[in-house]
């Protein structure tokens, strides 16, 4: 609103007082322990906002705090609440190329029951849904066309792997417009609207991942939720089940863990037919996030389930953004998870296993300089600080080379982890590079 937090206080005082609740005290305090979630507003005050921004007081009541708040920001509500239908994905992508609201860098909007109702409603829309039938506009789109726009996307996705998603947002963000454009314009028919939407899924996705690589919250979970329509208007189960586990990523790194295995759970229960390998980037992502709530029996069988489903082979039929999966792959997210479950040493042995599974380092930049914090992390818990500062000079290397917050902020964590040994000879040499 381009306001103070006092400002913006006096304002919902006045609706406070319409309201008949009298005063509000009007300090910039109470602002600050709002955002940070140390307090939750009192029902008066929360309707007194509501009222300001417009905001019906039923949705304050059945949304619950924050995420109510959602409704305040006519993008997100475009975004959140559209019909799952082929009309309400194009309002919903076109709410999402907008922009709008989308540099709240450190919030999400969707959590909770909310957030979890978008996966359940993406499951019913699947069984419902049709891309194509009825020519929308005078724009003819063809097959050959879109292998050059698919084609477009696998260049990104593994440019990504390479640079890091500082380097590519805006490329994608219009290559995502473009999409969203043709989307509403073009004329296509079954098989053509299909691939269309699913292309444009992809590309939602790939700006989601791009804005959670480089912490911008909202806007990274508006593309997300916008690609998981698309994906349920072409009816493509995997292309859901890939976004879900990108959202999962996104929630349980900076919302609730528990959130984060909901949402995977409803990818795994539409891929029981699909493929071994997205079999296993589901299981591998659910062991991810069961590791997050501290439950290492169901992290331990979700990371098995995701071996055996690999090993039993590629198919041809595996989608061509699945190629990052392999064996390292799962030995390095078992590897991370063993660190979460504060057991070092394993996480070490995982590390070890992915090197010797040929993981692939060259050419995923950005994902190997986050591996390689957290095996340093691992080696200073085991109080090697030697062979920690060893790795996590690796790292930096890696670093330097990719523009990708994740691993800039996993070092700058790792720093902090090393004060108490600084006074080694190691920690004093790798804190000199970092000054």
């Amino acid at each position: 609103m381009g306001v103070s937090a006092v400002q913006y206080l006096a304002r919902v005082d006045r609706e406070h007082r319409r309201l008949g609740y009298g005063a509000m005290a009007i300090r910039r305090e109470k602002v600050t322990r709002w955002e940070s979630g140390a307090v939750v507003p009192d029902s008066a005050a929360q309707h007194a906002m509501a009222q300001l921004h417009g905001v019906r007081a039923d949705a304050v009541k059945q949304l619950g705090w924050p995420d109510w708040l959602g409704q305040a920001f006519h993008d997100d509500h475009a975004v959140l609440h559209s019909p799952w239908t082929p009309a309400g994905t194009v309002v919903s992508t076109a709410a999402a190329a907008q922009g709008g609201s989308m540099d709240r860098r450190g919030f999400l909007i969707a959590s909770g029951g909310l957030l979890t109702s978008i996966g359940t409603e993406w499951s019913g829309a699947l069984d419902a849904t049709a891309a194509a039938g009825t020519p929308r506009g005078r724009r003819p789109l063809t097959a050959a066309t879109l292998d050059r726009l698919e084609q477009r996307l696998d260049d990104l996705r593994r440019l990504d792997d390479s640079l890091g998603g500082g380097e590519l947002r805006e490329l994608a963000t219009a290559e995502f417009g473009l999409l969203s454009r043709l989307a509403d314009e073009a004329m296509y028919g079954d098989a053509i609207g299909q691939r269309l939407f699913s292309a444009l899924a992809e590309s939602a996705r790939i700006c989601g991942w791009l804005h959670f690589d480089a912490g911008r919250h909202a806007a990274a979970q508006s593309y997300y939720i916008s690609a998981l329509r698309a994906s349920a208007t072409a009816g493509d189960t995997a292309c859901g089940a890939n976004i879900l586990a990108f959202m999962a990523i996104q929630t349980y790194s900076v919302g609730s863990p528990q959130d984060a295995v909901n949402l995977v759970r409803t990818a795994q229960a539409q891929t029981a037919r699909a493929t071994p390998t997205v079999r296993a980037m589901v299981h591998m992502r659910a062991g991810r996030a069961l590791s997050k709530t501290g439950d290492r029996v169901g992290c331990a069988r979700e990371l098995e389930a995701a071996r055996a489903a690999f090993e039993s082979g590629p198919r041809d039929e595996d989608p061509p953004w699945a190629y990052w999966m392999s064996a390292g792959e799962i030995e390095m997210i078992a590897a991370s998870s063993a660190l979460e479950l504060d057991d070092p040493q394993k996480a070490l042995e995982y590390f070890a296993a992915a090197r010797e599974s040929a993981y692939a380092a060259d050419g995923y930049a950005r994902d190997n300089a986050l591996y390689l914090v957290r095996s340093a992390e691992a080696h200073l818990r085991l109080g090697d600080v030697d062979a920690a500062c060893a790795k996590a000079g690796e790292a930096l290397d890696q670093v330097e080379s990719v523009d990708s917050a994740r691993p800039s902020g996993a070092l700058a964590d790792f720093t902090r982890l090393l004060a108490p040994h600084r006074a080694a000879a190691a920690a004093q040499q790798f804190l000199a590079r970092t000054a």
